[in-house]
């Protein structure tokens, strides 16, 4: 027959190599997709470009600029840096609950000396120690630890999601805000010289009407020109300053200390981007991958609400104490102690409750499938979307450079037939306001291109891909 120690510690044992077992049913599974996933896309797609989508995707702009920018964005956004202080403290939480799953062992030690005699008595001292060892552990008889801590991880996996969504947005919107900020830059600089434009012809038109060539009208309708365009630079400077403290909010400076200058906008390339396949796009986009993560947490949800009807735990409890009336001699008395208790106990209401609790989860779960799958579609039609868009920009910027073009042309004839004096005021007018708007048309549609272009590349994930494409999902 085996001594009570040893068959003590066989139970605590037994009780840890349950707890360790347990933690193969702690990975969260994958999700199966509920959305039928189709073949291809609608919108065109360039033939020349490539299917790829790289980490740092806005080196394929080719500034130099932007490159920075982002690069100080990514290491010094205040946004950023708290969705990183968020994610450390969530990872924190994690391992303490994950320790939590382990049995509970505690020590104990003491010491004490005793000093007795008096009244003819003579004196005595003793020492007296002791050492304890204790365990306690609840068994997880129906999966409820393993189903919460599935949840915790899952919760995890998401925040860590979220933070990785979090530096592609922080990317997308420094290169949106730069894009924007150049597309201003080049309107005033167009205003400038048209400006320049139009107050030469105005000194021309003086001139001819002071000679009597021309009439008074003609010189005031060319002033009216020249004070308008004037008052358009005037918004424009000011949209461009604040385009400007703009982007340096996001780069965490302050705004009044903050100066670009960047290249002309015309100098940057435009990516020619190839989307995923559809199918390729579920490992490909955090937020999808989020609401996955979501939806596996509301299933451990409901695994854990419908366990916490039956009604029976099963504790295991083991202690040992050894002691010595000489100090740190323990060899004069041990005692052990090995305990389980089995219960089973439900009360009338709580059953009520805990039933109620059910639902709630079954209901959470449909609403975390139905967001999935709502995330999914969602990002479906995003792409599509702006597939279209690129191309639409594409083409609408070609017509603009031609229509760029002849305006530049036409007011180059307006001007030497003014100069010789062939041209009427309202053809070389024309001529200005048509050159103003294609410049202004041209500056946009570029921006369109840019900023298209951007969305493309976030829209198909940013760079982004799933720790695993395979198995199970572990923090």
């Amino acid at each position: 027959m085996q001594s009570r120690p040893r068959a003590a510690v066989k139970m605590v044992a037994a009780a840890v190599t349950t707890a360790l077992l347990a933690g193969c049913s702690y990975a969260v599974k994958r999700v199966d997709n509920p959305v039928v996933m189709p073949v291809g896309w609608d919108a065109p797609i360039s033939q020349t470009a490539e299917q790829n989508v790289p980490v740092k995707w806005w080196e394929n702009f080719n500034s130099p600029v932007l490159n920075q920018l982002i690069e100080r964005a990514l290491s010094d956004s205040p946004n950023l840096i708290i969705a990183e202080e968020r994610l450390k403290n969530a990872e924190r939480t994690l391992q303490i609950n994950k320790e939590n799953l382990f049995p509970d062992l505690s020590a104990s030690a003491s010491t004490r000396r005793t000093l007795t005699g008096g009244n003819q008595t003579p004196e005595n001292t003793s020492d007296q120690t002791s050492v304890g060892l204790s365990t306690s552990y609840s068994f997880d008889l129906f999966g409820i630890q393993a189903a919460r801590y599935r949840n915790q991880v899952a919760t995890f996996i998401g925040s860590k999601y979220d933070h990785d969504l979090a530096r592609i947005t922080i990317a997308q919107n420094v290169a949106r805000a730069y894009f924007n900020l150049l597309s201003i830059r080049s309107q005033v600089n167009a205003t400038r010289t048209n400006l320049e434009i139009a107050e030469r012809l105005l000194r021309i038109y003086e001139a001819r009407w002071r000679e009597g060539v021309s009439r008074e009208f003609d010189f005031t309708q060319q002033t009216t020109q020249v004070l308008q365009q004037r008052t358009q630079l005037i918004s424009q400077e000011n949209q461009l300053r604040a385009a400007e403290t703009a982007l340096g909010l996001l780069l965490g400076v302050t705004p009044q200390e903050f100066r670009i200058e960047g290249e002309p906008i015309d100098q940057l390339s435009v990516p020619d981007i190839a989307p995923w396949v559809p199918s390729e796009l579920l490992l490909r986009r955090p937020d999808i991958a989020a609401a996955e993560l979501d939806m596996a947490s509301a299933q451990a949800n409901v695994y854990i609400a419908r366990a916490s009807l039956i009604p029976v735990t099963l504790t295991l409890n083991a202690s040992g104490n050894t002691g010595s009336q000489e100090l740190f001699k323990l060899t004069d008395a041990r005692t052990y102690s090995v305990g389980g208790v089995l219960s089973i106990a439900e009360g009338i209401f709580s059953f009520r409750e805990k039933r109620m609790g059910v639902l709630t989860a079954e209901s959470n779960e449909l609403i975390a499938l139905l967001n999935y799958a709502s995330t999914i579609r969602s990002a479906l039609k995003e792409i599509d979307d702006t597939l279209a868009t690129a191309e639409a920009n594409r083409r609408s910027e070609e017509t603009t450079r031609l229509q760029l073009t002849n305006s530049e042309r036409s007011l180059q004839l307006a001007q030497v037939e003014l100069r010789e004096g062939s041209a009427n005021q309202q053809e070389v007018l024309d001529a200005q306001r048509s050159l103003y708007s294609a410049q202004d048309s041209m500056s946009r549609a570029r921006l369109q291109r840019l900023t298209t272009a951007v969305n493309l590349y976030v829209a198909l994930g940013g760079g982004w891909a799933a720790p695993e494409t395979t198995g199970p999902l572990s923090p």
